[in-house]
């Protein structure tokens, strides 16, 4: 199943690093990752979008560990809105 999560994090050189690492221990391919800096009024933070492939069975609570993790300081999973057509 593919999930979709964007994240707010510290923008430190570790942090992608402590976040892909989650995601390997946890069994998920990322597909897709986008890292930009934060621009204004956020210095020092950044957003992380994911893009990852996991089973059911390892997926669940991966929202929560990456919360969990010190330098993310906000995770949002994002849902997909295309519909599968079955005809």
């Amino acid at each position: 199943m593919t999930r979709h999560f964007s994240l707010l994090v510290d923008d430190r050189p570790e942090t992608l690093m402590r976040v892909t690492g989650l995601c390997l221990r946890r069994r998920a391919d990322v597909v897709a990752l986008r890292y930009a800096r934060s621009r204004g009024g956020r210095a020092g933070f950044a957003r992380l979008e994911l893009e990852l492939t996991v089973s059911e069975r390892h997926g669940h609570g991966l929202a929560e560990r990456l919360g969990a993790l010190v330098e993310v300081r906000d995770v949002a999973e994002l849902r997909s809105t295309l519909k599968r057509s079955d005809g």
